[in-house]
């Protein structure tokens, strides 16, 4: 029954050990139960690692000896494994690191020669507009003259138009907004017509650009100069960008074949998980082994852990047994105490089916009782029932 002591002598086979024990009430016990199973989880913990430990140590003094035992061979095939894992994580971070290194390096390349486009757009519209004003080199700029004299007196008469505007005072709130309307207007063609006038300009200088100047000292030759020196400069990085690209499309498409590195390295770091697990399990076998814990091993096998166990193992060992034994003895009174608690269970349920029992026997006697009274009645209505006949 729930909230008894229950003294259990000889139940489930116990041994003489446990004979005196007297357990505590159901509640208790299964409280000391889950006890019990967390102290054995943490023990079953501690004794993992310890005998990995030790069974990696013992691996370890297998490399100059020559054993022909299988779990070594494959520990040191793990070993490989891992090695080589780690050696392809290390080539595909660096293939990734160059990678990054050539699209920043790209990157800013491209950045300076844009800034040179720019450099080289202004030198091409003063190159343009030197041309322009050089008399020696009319026979090229003929060509140009007209549209060039054309936006340079569209301009003139804009600039004019602007500032006879602004100084022109308005004399109501109606002629100062028209005021303000024309001068937005005028302001959008003249900056129209300096961009066309800018445009022009770089045509001519760009067109010019490869040839010749007709003098030596003049504007346009120290212009054509820099243009010379800033191509040359522009040809050098270009061609390095190129080299560059060259690299990165030919790391990109190892990455196309062989897939993202992140998720390659992902997978490899995946394996090697997975392969120190398989050699935590063969360390944890070795371990157990050379501490007597599983005994399931050859003759060869034992005689070949005595000749590589030393004396400094012995206290490794031992906390090892004893771990062992502990878990042991947890896990068997985890048993007997559960049995008890099913015992205690069982005999509540005996006794909650004898009461039953028993009130049922009870209302069994009860409906006999009344059965019996009602027999009676109606044997004494079967005697009315002949007396009063004989009166009809």
């Amino acid at each position: 029954m729930l909230g008894r002591v229950v003294i259990l002598l000889g139940y489930c086979g116990y041994s003489k050990s446990h004979e005196n024990i007297v357990l505590l009430s159901m509640d208790d016990r299964k409280k000391r139960i889950d006890d019990l199973t967390k102290n054995n989880q943490e023990s079953r913990a501690s004794l993992g690692t310890l005998l990995e430990n030790f069974g990696e140590t013992l691996y370890s003094r297998t490399k100059e000896i020559k054993a022909d035992f299988e779990d070594i061979n494959q520990y040191n095939n793990y070993l490989r494994d891992i090695a080589e894992s780690d050696i392809s994580i290390g080539k595909i971070e660096e293939k990734n690191r160059r990678f990054l290194e050539l699209e920043e390096a790209i990157n800013a390349m491209e950045s300076e020669e844009r800034e040179r486009s720019r450099e080289m757009d202004a030198l091409y519209r003063k190159l343009g507009k030197a041309l322009l004003e050089n008399n020696a080199y009319d026979d090229y700029t003929s060509l140009f003259k007209e549209q060039a004299d054309a936006l340079k007196d569209k301009l003139g008469s804009l600039e004019t138009r602007i500032g006879e505007l602004d100084n022109k005072s308005g004399s109501n709130v109606f002629s100062w907004i028209g005021k303000s309307a024309q001068g937005l207007v005028l302001k959008s063609f003249l900056s129209k017509a300096q961009e066309n006038q800018e445009q022009l300009y770089l045509n001519i200088g760009e067109r010019y650009s490869t040839r010749e100047s007709v003098n030596e000292e003049d504007d346009v030759a120290a212009i054509r100069t820099e243009i010379d020196a800033l191509r040359t400069v522009s040809r050098a990085a270009e061609d390095e960008i190129s080299k560059l690209k060259d690299e990165r499309r030919i790391i990109s498409a190892s990455f196309g074949i062989e897939g993202n590195p992140q998720k390659q390295i992902q997978s490899i770091k995946i394996k090697i998980a997975q392969i120190k697990d398989s050699i935590n399990a063969l360390c944890r076998k070795f371990g157990s082994q050379a501490s007597g814990i599983d005994e399931d091993i050859t003759p060869d096998r034992k005689y070949f852990i005595d000749t590589i166990v030393t004396a400094e193992d012995g206290e490794v060992i031992g906390r090892a047994v004893r771990l062992n034994q502990s878990i042991i003895d947890n896990e068997k009174a985890i048993v007997q105490l559960g049995a008890s608690i099913a015992i205690d269970e069982e005999k509540a349920k005996i006794e909650k089916y004898q009461r039953s029992i028993e009130e049922k026997k009870a209302r069994i006697v009860e409906m006999e009782n009344t059965i019996a009274s009602l027999e009676r009645n109606i044997s004494d209505s079967e005697g009315y029932i002949k007396e009063f006949e004989k009166q009809l």
